[in-house]
Formats: structure tokens, C-alpha cells, sequence
């Protein structure tokens, strides 16, 4: 009976190590996969920048779903034409108006500052962390600018930029609306593109702002 019981337990102690090592094996196969795939992620995120710097109307074009839902895609561009246009596509934007008023678009959507964000942040850090920041503070400028990109659930990633007032600019200069070139009317404002990621290409899902 004694020697049954030794058996017993060398066959548990066995199991248990067996289960233990494909444990680990299936944990380093996660870890191994999920690291693949976020460097295709960054890959993406490389041709993107590629793209948003070309300044190509074409290029960036194709990097949006069109129509775009006016909802969704925070755009403003101070001219009749354009909102007549809206108007008759129930609110949508089409790759022609896109093209055809892109000008005007690029600066609404921050594609500017959207350069400036990929030229401050190094996108290889993505493949450690979730989420990586920049800050272009200038002590004797009113307004500064930071930046962050995100990791999101279900590899969705966020862009944004952020304008913030510098609380320790020192002018006696007032802007046009008579108000201190650093105030938070001038100065604060966030905008911020969400990227879709399909585990090949990245498109983009929804463009946003706030005051």
C-alpha cells in the first residue's frame, strides 16, 4: 500500500510539472505573439507618419473611410460652399470635398501639429509601453504644446495634442481681443485623432477636439 501511495505522488509531482511548463510555454507563446503584433503596429504607425508628412491630399486621402459622418469627424472650414456641400450629403464629408477643400481641412484637423507629434516621440518605445509623451515647453512662449500617443483597447491608438497656457510667461502684450496672450481662451485647447488597427493597416476612426 505504502509503495502504491509513492507512485501516487510521483505521478502527481509529474503532472503538476508538465502542466506547469505548458503553462509557461503557452505564456512566452502570448508574449511572443502580442510582441509581433505590436511591432506591426509600429510598422503601421512608421508608413502613417510617412504619409501625414508627404503633405500628399491624395496620399492622406486614402487613409480615411469615406464618407466621413460629420459626428465622428470634427472638421471646420469657414466657407459657404463647403457647408452646402455637407448639407446635400446629409452631413458627410466625401473624398471630393475632402480633396477639394483640403487645404483648409488640413489646418482644422492639426495635421501640423500631428507632424510635430511623430517627429518628437520615438514610435520604436511603443514595443515596451502603452503610452509615450513629449512636452515643447518654452518658458518665454505663452502657449506650449504636448503630445502623447496611446495604446488603446483592441489596438485602437490615440493621437493627441494638447495646447496648454505657460502659467509662468511673463508680458505685458494682450492680444487682439484684449485678453493676456497666456489666457486659457487662447492657449487651451486639445484635439486628438483615434486610429483603427486591423492587425495589417491602420485608418483612421474618428478625429475630436475640445476647448
Amino acid at each position: 500500500m505504502k509503495n502504491v501511495f509513492i507512485v501516487f505522488v510521483v505521478i502527481m509531482l509529474l503532472t503538476s510539472c508538465h502542466n506547469s511548463d505548458k503553462t509557461q510555454g503557452n505564456t512566452h507563446s502570448t508574449e511572443k505573439s502580442n510582441k509581433f503584433e505590436r511591432q506591426v503596429l509600429i510598422e503601421e504607425l512608421k508608413k502613417f507618419q510617412q504619409i501625414i508628412a508627404s503633405n500628399d491630399k491624395e496620399k492622406i486621402g486614402d487613409i480615411f473611410d469615406f464618407p466621413l459622418s460629420n459626428s465622428s469627424f470634427s472638421i471646420f472650414v469657414d466657407d459657404e460652399a463647403y457647408y452646402k456641400q455637407l448639407k446635400s450629403n446629409q452631413d458627410e464629408v466625401t473624398k471630393e470635398m475632402f480633396l477639394q477643400h483640403y487645404e483648409e481641412i488640413r489646418e482644422s484637423i492639426w495635421v501640423n501639429q500631428l507632424n510635430e507629434l511623430f517627429q518628437n516621440i520615438n514610435l520604436e518605445d511603443l514595443l515596451n509601453k502603452d503610452s509615450l509623451e513629449y512636452e515643447a515647453y518654452f518658458k518665454d512662449k505663452p502657449c506650449f504644446y504636448s503630445y502623447q500617443i496611446e495604446v488603446l483597447e483592441i489596438n485602437n491608438v490615440m493621437l493627441k495634442m494638447n495646447m496648454n497656457s505657460n502659467r509662468e510667461y511673463i508680458n505685458e502684450n494682450l492680444s487682439e481681443e484684449d485678453i493676456p496672450e497666456n489666457s486659457s481662451e487662447i492657449c487651451e485647447h486639445s484635439f486628438w485623432w483615434i486610429l483603427k488597427f486591423d492587425g495589417k493597416e491602420i485608418s483612421v476612426k474618428e478625429i475630436s477636439g475640445a476647448d
